[in-house]
This record gives C-alpha cells, structure tokens and sequence, in this order.
C-alpha cells in the first residue's frame, strides 16, 4: 500500500502545502474558515473545545462536498458516511461537555474530567434542558454507532453499513441542537437542574 505524500513547499504558510498537487475544489466548493465556525458555535466558553469544533465543522463540509461532486464507490461512500455520523457524534459530545460544565460551574459544582458521552446526553436532556427528548434518544442511538469505529464491535459489513439518509438526518440533527442551543444563550435562560 502506497503510503501519503506531504509536500511542504512554505514552512511559514501551511496553506501552501501540497500546492504541486490537483486541485480538488473550485474556490467557490472551499470549506468556511474556521472564524466561520467559531462564530457558529460561539455559544461554546473554552476556546480550545470550539477551536476543534469549528476544525471538524469543516471536515464535516470537506466531507460533504466532496461526496456531492464526485462519484463515489459503494464501500467508500458508506465510510464517508461514517465518519460523517462520527463527526457529528464528537461535536455534539464536545459542545454538551462545555455547557454542562458552565452550568455546573456558575453553581460551584465542578464537572468530573472524565465524563461519557451517554452521561453527557443524559444531564443535558434531564437536568439542563439543552436536548429536546427526540434528540436526546438520537444522539444517544448515534453514540451506539459511533461505537462501531471498533471494526469487531460492528454486526454488519461496513460497504453497506451507513446510508446517505442515515448521514444526512445526522447533520440535520447537529443543525437543529446548534441552533436550539444558540437561541437559548441568545437571551433565553439556560436550564438549572
């Protein structure tokens, strides 16, 4: 197998590496910058949870544009789908963990380091308020399948594994808890337990 091949040609500008290559993308297909996505998700306190937030944000249209200008083959198409319901899955992980972590805060009750995802779901649904009940079961069904990046925890073959639709609904849902979340720090209180 071939392995992957950097060209660094400015040390300074990293934005240049791999200018000797095709290019993929008209500029008009280009992911928004991360200023983008930070202004998206500026809702979220630590800086360095909505810095890589707004990284994968772009992945995430990275991986969308490409799907939807190329010709993709079965098995890859189903991957792309899986890392797209992934991404999806780790954002909304990273966005619970901060604002659960405010709220707790702003109460003197400091948030444990090691807190999982479904623990996550659980209090931003039952105790603060920031998913709604279908979102809650969606996201913690999404977190069974995030679990499937273990090659020998999947019961399925994974060329057919993801589906378009599966993907979509995903980024649909990660829209949706965005912009819920965003119009309740706009003004309306966050939920207290």
């Amino acid at each position: 197998m071939e392995l992957l091949r950097k060209t660094v040609i400015d040390r300074n500008d990293h934005r240049n590496d791999n200018g000797d290559k095709k290019v993929l993308f008209k500029k008009d297909l280009h992911p928004h910058v991360a200023a983008f996505h930070r202004e998206q998700w500026s809702f979220i306190e630590d800086e360095t949870i909505k810095e890589n937030i707004a990284y994968q944000m772009q992945y995430l249209e990275f991986m969308i544009c490409l799907y939807n200008e190329y010709q993709i083959y079965l098995t890859v198409e189903s991957l792309i789908c899986k890392d797209i319901m992934v991404i999806v899955a780790g954002v909304v992980e990273a966005a619970l963990f901060d604002l659960i972590e405010l709220a707790r805060k702003k109460m003197n009750m400091p948030m444990e380091d090691r807190t999982d995802f479904t623990t996550l779901l659980g209090m931003g649904y039952h105790e603060y308020g920031f998913l709604a009940k279908d979102q809650w079961h969606f996201f913690h069904d999404l977190r069974k399948v995030r679990n499937y990046v273990h090659l020998k925890a999947a019961d399925f073959k994974e060329y057919a594994g993801y589906t378009v639709d599966e993907a979509n609904e995903c980024i649909k849902k990660l829209e949706e808890f965005r912009e819920g979340v965003t119009q309740q720090s706009n003004g309306k209180n966050r939920a207290t337990p």
